[in-house]
């Protein structure tokens, strides 16, 4: 290929690949300009689909002419070789320039993150949803100016019969759930793939890293990640700023910025705010003199004395212990409950698992360093029990002590092992959602109705690993999704598989527990004796028959609580 002419231009040298084709570098003859030259082979040609987005590309990017959006000169056709001619960057992409730019000030940052919003709202002006932002496909030119490309799998409007293709496709990792699972994608998809592009500008890397070579277990590990706020990863970033990306970041397209000119006027609104350089970081003139070591000793009897004294400061700190050796104080780790931590799909005897959609993927939150043992409960009624103990060390440990506490019908313990570390400053959906299920188990619907909206507030989705029967003696398996508004079945053989279903609450008309396939189940083999079927009725008459995959009846009873709560 290189040295090859195509029309006007020679080939010099290859710059990339990607799934469409390959990009070089290629001179324009006529105007004597550098250029990229994107070339799909004949092979890949002859796939009306892969054509379809090719063209998409062409069309969706020559509609556009903005500064930081890179401009397409021509679409071609040379013997058996399409191509798209376009403005060639001569600089590196977001992704190859992370580490420096995480490591630029908080202000610089976001100052060239505004340019990226400017070229995608101006995108959005001219009817093109971009839906494959990623700082692979940001570039960033010798001055800095930021240019938008590869418009493969865009959604132009007015384009009939070819925006379907490719409409599940795009890195899993920015992509929006509505994308991921083959919905409607508007302006709000886009939003999404820039506040996980801002958040990896910010951090050094994007909110969570996929550990799977399987497309499927890609889609669902990124569905069931919950965000973190970015400051865990850079204490230099404030409150305003977690806020903005974990705002942009929502699950739920109506509770993300409406649009990115709104996602981009609060940026700007930010950005005066912030330092000019990172806190904490010393200009060279109030840089810190070198120690001396040998102005500190002066000589060797100063040395003999700053030895004695060391010996005698730690004679004292060894009395001081020893003194209070003694003393104890009654300690509950709940370090008796035994298996794993919290997982997104697995069952059986190692503790209840309640997986949240979308939930964190591995990424678990610290506790901040510091946090005082809590000795004294908070209590909300008279049925709490104050047990003393001290927080965990991890959000996982606390859950796994209230999964295993609320399975051996322990609930006020549970409740107070919550209490205590939601005093110590640990809140999460998770521990929100075993709080509701403790005091639900125990009675107390009400408060086990305000940690419920307090768990889909932090995470605005929760999900139970479940079967389907999607028809008769058919099932598939996959997870029971609820949010504030929907109830909803994704089967994990195919997202967007018709072995599945989503209603909203004000469709659906009742919920019950299938009593009767419990008593059928009796007479079953005993390891199959359990059968924790749950019924959901829409207005149309229709039938949804829900079982849990681990067989946990007081679960089914939560669940059906949970769908009637928020159906009201």
């Amino acid at each position: 290929m290189i040295g090859n002419i195509f029309g006007n231009y020679r080939i010099l040298k290859k710059l990339g690949e990607g799934g469409m084709g390959e990009v070089y570098l290629a001179r324009d003859l006529t105007l004597e300009r550098e250029v990229a030259i994107k070339v799909i082979s004949p092979e890949l040609a002859r796939s009306q689909k892969l054509m379809a987005r090719f063209r998409i590309e062409a069309i969706a990017q020559a509609k556009l002419n903005h500064s930081n959006i890179v401009t397409i000169h021509s679409f071609d056709q040379e013997k058996d070789y399409y191509y798209i001619v376009m403005e060639f960057v001569n600089g590196s992409n977001v992704k190859e320039a992370n580490k420096d730019i995480s490591a630029l000030p908080l202000k610089q940052i976001l100052t060239m993150f505004s340019q990226v919003l400017e070229g995608v709202a101006y995108a959005h002006s001219r009817g093109v949803i971009h839906r494959d932002i990623k700082p692979s496909n940001i570039f960033l030119t010798d001055d800095h100016i930021v240019k938008i490309g590869d418009f493969g799998i865009a959604k132009v409007e007015g384009i009939d019969g070819l925006t379907k293709a490719g409409t599940t496709l795009g890195s899993p990792v920015y992509s929006s759930p509505e994308q991921l699972l083959g919905k409607e994608t508007d302006a709000r998809t886009d939003v999404y793939a820039l506040g996980i592009t801002l958040f990896e500008m910010l951090t050094g890397s994007p909110p969570i890293t996929l550990n799977t070579t399987s497309d499927y277990e890609a889609i669902r590990q990124t569905l069931e990640f919950k965000p973190q706020k970015p400051s865990l990863f850079n204490p230099a970033i404030p409150q305003a700023l977690d806020a903005l990306v974990l705002k942009s970041i929502s699950k739920e397209p109506e509770r993300r910025f409406q649009s990115v000119k709104e996602f981009q006027d609060t940026v700007n609104a930010v950005i005066p705010t912030l330092p000019s350089i990172q806190p904490g970081t010393l200009p060279p003139a109030a840089a810190k003199p070198k120690i001396n070591l040998a102005n500190l000793t002066g000589n060797k009897h100063h040395m003999m004395v700053a030895a004695i004294l060391s010996i005698v400061i730690i004679g004292l700190i060894l009395v001081l212990l020893l003194s209070s050796g003694g003393k104890k104080t009654p300690v509950y780790t709940g370090s008796n409950i035994q298996g794993p931590g919290i997982s997104h799909s697995s069952t059986g005897s190692t503790g209840t698992s309640l997986p949240r959609f979308p939930g964190t993927g591995g990424n678990t939150q610290q506790e901040e360093p510091g946090k005082p043992s809590i000795s004294t409960l908070p209590t909300t009624s008279d049925k709490t029990d104050t047990t003393i103990f001290t927080p965990s060390k991890t959000p996982t440990d606390v859950i796994r002590q209230m999964d295993g506490l609320i399975r051996k019908s322990e609930y006020k313990r549970a409740i107070s092992v919550g209490h205590g570390n939601i005093q110590a400053g640990l809140e999460s959906g998770e521990l929100f959602l075993r709080m509701s299920q403790a005091y639900f188990h125990d009675g107390e619907k009400k408060e086990a109705a305000a940690y419920l909206h307090k768990s889909l507030n932090a995470d605005p989705s929760i999900s139970f690993p479940a079967k389907y029967q999607y028809k008769k003696n058919k099932e598939a398996q996959g997870v029971l999704s609820i949010t504030s508004n929907t109830v909803a079945f994704y089967s994990s053989n195919g997202l967007s598989s018709k072995a599945g279903f989503s209603l909203y609450f004000s469709q659906v008309s009742q919920v019950s527990q299938d009593f009767m396939a419990d008593i059928k189940g009796i007479f079953k083999k005993k390891k199959n004796r359990d059968n924790p079927e749950l019924i959901i009725r829409d207005k149309e008459k229709n039938r949804y028959i829900i079982e849990l995959m681990d067989k946990d009846k007081k679960k089914r009873s939560f669940i059906k609580f949970v769908i009637d709560t928020l159906k009201k």
